[in-house]
């Protein structure tokens, strides 16, 4: 998984929810914040890297 994506997604969600909820990339794809990242980062260069901030919702 590229280092944004991956970052992102901690970022999102605890391991347990990665773990519970989110273990497949269909799963992941269920979650509005995933795909509208999703969709900003397919505009980026494949080099792109910026830092992720942690989410609100993140529990």
């Amino acid at each position: 998984m590229h280092r944004i994506c991956h970052r992102q997604l901690h970022a999102l969600f605890s391991e347990t929810e990665l773990a519970q909820r989110f273990s497949t990339v269909n799963a992941l794809l269920t979650d509005e914040a995933v795909r509208n990242f999703v969709r900003w980062v397919r505009t980026k260069p494949n080099d792109f890297y910026e830092r992720s901030r942690r989410s609100a919702r993140k529990g």
